[in-house]
């Protein structure tokens, strides 16, 4: 990602030189929509970008910065505010000294976001994949997994206070949950608000930790789960579980767990949806005369037949023979794919009776 110091303003919004007002404030509505935070969550440079484009809205916004940007670059920028140039290489490097680390925007204009308070905090959600079997898809089944999660702390019911004792005022922001520092330069009076390292938000500390938890209101905690797993999951599918991910502090609720579903693969079978696919070996003599033959499904085997004249290639259903939908009901089919098999070696007597049809076919043919 491009980050030097002659990273252009104007480029981060898309628009030339000459661009207007209205010109430069649509410009940067369409593209805080498409790089917010809340928004490009999936891309890890999305926050960068969206400070980076609310930086260039504030100075090309304000007709006295934009002049000086224009006549004199972000170097002028810095100069005009009272920095030393060695000391900062890209354009969030400024942007962090005119508006803070907390700086964040809505779609309107930029602004700077108040630290919030960190009390109660509800726990993440967890994943974890669980292998089943087809034998599994058909009936369902109970599956006992080990966990291992940051559970709330039973000994202070996750607000990391030794039981009967109280937080109390944090003395470096005197309860606010934030610090504020006035910076005046070229461009005004700027209060910088950052987050108070010692209360991390809240306000108050705690001045009696409890012993289980060291006061962080949460210690990891190992436990055996069982998972029921209905009839008819398939590859990717998610159950919850509630309250078994992360634990919550301070009053907060437990996250949960999202098991993820891998079906183990059968050689004998091939599954689409609640339909099953399968090979079977018939003789030739069967194939050509009809027969039953035993066919191998997830519960056992079962009779199939075989229509006389049947080919090689020849699919035959099997009615009721496949996979429950989910959650379970009405099972679907077995397509059954039938290999002809030719013998390799045959008695004198096989022989015999094989010339003699094959003989018999001539003869009706010349008729």
């Amino acid at each position: 990602m491009q980050n030097e110091i002659d990273r252009d303003l104007y480029d981060i919004l898309g628009v030339g030189q000459g661009a207007s007002a209205g010109e430069i404030k649509s410009a940067y509505r369409s593209r805080a929509h498409e790089c917010h935070p809340d928004v490009a969550h999936h891309d890890p440079d999305g926050e960068h970008k969206f400070k980076e484009l609310s930086f260039a809205y504030e100075i090309l916004s304000d007709p006295e910065k934009r002049r000086t940007y224009d006549n004199f670059g972000l170097d002028g920028l810095k100069r005009g505010a009272g920095i030393d140039f060695n000391g900062f290489g890209s354009i969030s490097d400024l942007f962090d000294v005119f508006f803070g680390e907390g700086f964040s925007s809505g779609f309107g204009s930029p602004g700077r976001r108040r630290p919030q308070r960190s009390g109660r905090q509800s726990g993440r959600d967890m994943e974890m994949v669980v292998v089943v079997t087809l034998a599994d898809v058909l009936d369902g089944a109970e599956k006992e997994v080990d966990l291992t999660r940051m559970a709330t702390c039973s000994d202070c019911d996750g607000s990391g206070m030794k039981t009967g004792s109280q937080m109390s005022r944090c003395s470096s922001c005197q309860g606010t949950g934030e610090v504020r520092r006035t910076q005046r330069n070229l461009f005004g009076t700027f209060i910088r608000a950052q987050v108070c390292a010692n209360c991390m938000g809240a306000g108050e500390v705690i001045t009696d930790p409890c012993s289980g938890c060291g006061g962080a209101g949460r210690r990891s905690l190992t436990e055996k789960l069982q998972v029921s797993v209905p009839p008819g999951v398939e590859r990717g599918d998610r159950l919850r579980v509630r309250e078994k991910g992360e634990g919550g502090v301070r009053g907060g609720a437990s996250g949960d767990l999202y098991v993820v579903i891998d079906v183990a693969g059968d050689p004998r079978f091939q599954r689409d949806g609640t339909r099953l696919y399968r090979r079977a070996t018939v003789e030739m003599v069967d194939a050509a005369l009809g027969a039953e033959i035993e066919v191998g499904s997830i519960d056992g085997e079962f009779s199939l037949k075989i229509p006389a004249g049947t080919q090689h290639g020849d699919v035959l259903k099997a009615r009721g023979k496949g996979l429950p939908p989910r959650y379970g009901g009405k099972r679907g089919d077995m397509s059954v794919v039938v290999d002809v098999k030719v013998p390799r070696k045959l008695t004198a007597e096989q022989k015999k009776l094989l010339e003699s049809y094959r003989q018999a076919g001539k003869e009706r043919a010349r008729k």
